[in-house]
């Protein structure tokens, strides 16, 4: 199977929290990239795919909270695979920075490429 992904994920082992509607749920942060993430649920979660949803990373040793709005890209047991939507500038910074900081990368921060391409 091709790889379609445009941007490299990082493995990241971390908590946050699902947000979908008013319900909340605590996932693994499983691996992380700028346009999306892969989160693991206790148990599966029925939600349609393209379920709009916000995914809230708490950094740990940080006073740092990412609120990064998506939709459910697929679901494969308690897996779920998210694809970022258009988030805060100021979020998306820190996301990029988390993910080069994972993967040893000190490309300069443009913010022209700190957005995921518009559908």
């Amino acid at each position: 199977m091709k790889e379609r992904r445009r941007a490299h994920r990082i493995a990241f082992d971390g908590a946050a929290t699902l947000i979908f509607g008013q319900d909340r749920y605590p996932v693994s942060l499983e691996d992380l990239s700028v346009q999306g993430a892969r989160v693991s649920l206790s148990e599966p979660l029925a939600l349609p795919d393209a379920s709009p949803v916000t995914l809230h990373i708490v950094l740990d040793d940080s006073d740092i909270q990412l609120l990064l709005p998506a939709l459910i890209k697929r679901q494969m047991g308690s897996d779920v695979g998210l694809m970022f939507k258009r988030a805060a500038v100021e979020d998306m910074q820190h996301l990029r920075r988390l993910v080069m900081l994972h993967q040893g990368d000190e490309a300069e921060d443009d913010p022209a490429t700190l957005l995921p391409p518009e559908a």
